[in-house]
């Protein structure tokens, strides 16, 4: 398919975009560390956009690397999506650990194969538990999945001895999980699905959820959880974005009030 250019050429996402993230019940060991976000590459092919990703990715070094899945479009996009993430998890320079859920559009043969790579802990539907830190790390490419996952993290940090105590944070893809988040005790998730609406006059015109159109990226808030959904790196169907660039969010922890009010409702506490 022929990429259609409705925009100038798009510039790279700012490698020092730092956003600062106030958690109250941050762990001490995870005040001041780093999280890069990718999500929602929707790779079709191996295109010079990928690249560009990819020389951007090496040029950081944060102390988490997060990716919340959809990084394939078409059942028939597994070889290139496949070898475009051997690449980038190669490149990638974590201090501490990349660690990955799926999305929507991820295929059951992608998945496979991917889970192969190595470099990344894949947690489908799982948790991981890093007492060192203090946090526990889950992953689910669903919301319908996502209280399997908390029993699994429930059971090991009994095990590790840490339960009660440990930071839970969500690698997620659809944004409508931070209801489900704010009941089951998560209390920061990592979020994509929308891209942001990936064409915007004003408010996105689409993104492809159940959310309102104006919480289609930034901080979102239920009640003691939040969200963060990145307006990702690829493109869905079409090569195209337009008022609404690619994002490559490096967030900053730190210990501090919990963004926005309290709110029994999922409402979007900072736009971007």
């Amino acid at each position: 398919m022929t990429a259609v250019s409705l925009s100038p050429p798009r510039p790279e996402p700012p490698v020092s975009e730092r956003i600062e993230l106030t958690l109250p019940d941050l762990p001490p060991q995870m005040d001041g560390r780093t999280v890069l976000h990718l999500s929602d590459l929707h790779i079709r092919r191996y295109r010079p956009w990928f690249r560009r990703v990819i020389r951007m990715c090496s040029r950081i070094t944060p102390d988490f690397v997060c990716m919340t899945g959809d990084y394939m479009t078409w059942p028939s996009d597994e070889p290139a999506a496949l070898h475009v993430m051997r690449d980038l998890v190669g490149a990638l320079r974590p201090r501490i650990g990349c660690y990955a859920s799926f999305g929507n559009h991820d295929s059951e043969a992608f998945k496979r194969k991917a889970m192969q790579i190595e470099g990344v802990v894949w947690l489908e539907h799982r948790a991981a538990v890093l007492a060192e830190f203090g946090i526990t790390l889950l992953g689910t490419s669903t919301p319908c999945d996502l209280l399997q996952t908390i029993l699994d993290a429930r059971d090991l940090e009994r095990r590790a001895g840490v339960q009660g105590r440990s930071y839970r944070i969500l690698l997620g893809h659809e944004p409508s999980i931070l209801i489900t988040c704010a009941e089951l005790d998560v209390q920061w998730a990592l979020l994509g699905h929308t891209h942001g609406g990936q064409v915007r006059f004003g408010l996105p015109l689409h993104n492809s959820s159940n959310i309102p159109l104006r919480y289609s990226s930034g901080i979102l808030r239920c009640r003691d959880s939040i969200g963060t959904i990145s307006r990702g790196l690829g493109e869905s169907y079409f090569d195209v974005r337009l008022f609404c660039p690619p994002q490559l969010p490096l967030y900053v922890l730190k210990r501090g009030p919990l963004p926005g009010a309290f709110t029994r409702r999922m409402k979007c506490v900072k736009w971007w």
